[in-house]
């Protein structure tokens, strides 16, 4: 099955956090001028314009902050995953990064501050998308399953 959805540019600045994620790691930057995290990764500090930038590897692991389910108004790429979970997660690092919540049973068993950890999907060769699952749900992506058992 060929990834159709939209998918990142791959920056000389975003390139380290991309082959992280392909190797199952989160990463997140830290600037050495002002000392603090930073989520999406980006060519300079936000805060303090530093350009002492570097990546540091996270627990992969954080809160839900926010939620939604996502029935209806999805944009055209995600109609066929209808329904969905959109989240924003406050990591354990102290910065938040939105992604979709994979792997839970209830939606109305979700609550914020409900601790949860990174899984990746692998969507091409290049490029695994980091998203959150409840902690120790027991989740795998349909297609990782399909290749764990063809092999």
């Amino acid at each position: 099955m060929t990834y159709t959805k939209p998918l990142p540019k791959i920056r000389p600045y975003t390139k380290e956090f991309w082959e992280a994620a392909k190797r199952g790691e989160l990463l997140i930057q830290h600037c050495d001028d002002c000392n603090r995290n930073i989520f999406y990764p980006r060519a300079v500090c936000p805060r303090c314009k530093g350009k002492n930038v570097r990546y540091i590897k996270t627990s992969g692991r954080g809160r839900l902050f926010s939620f939604s389910l996502v029935e209806k108004g999805a944009p055209p790429d995600f109609k066929e995953d209808v329904p969905y979970v959109i989240c924003l997660v406050d990591l354990d690092e102290k910065v938040r990064i939105g992604s979709m919540l994979v792997g839970y049973d209830d939606y109305w068993a979700l609550k914020p501050g409900m601790e949860v950890e990174v899984v990746f999907h692998p969507v091409t060769e290049e490029i695994s998308l980091p998203k959150f699952k409840p902690v120790g749900s027991e989740f795998v992506f349909p297609e990782q399953n399909q290749s764990e058992e063809g092999t």
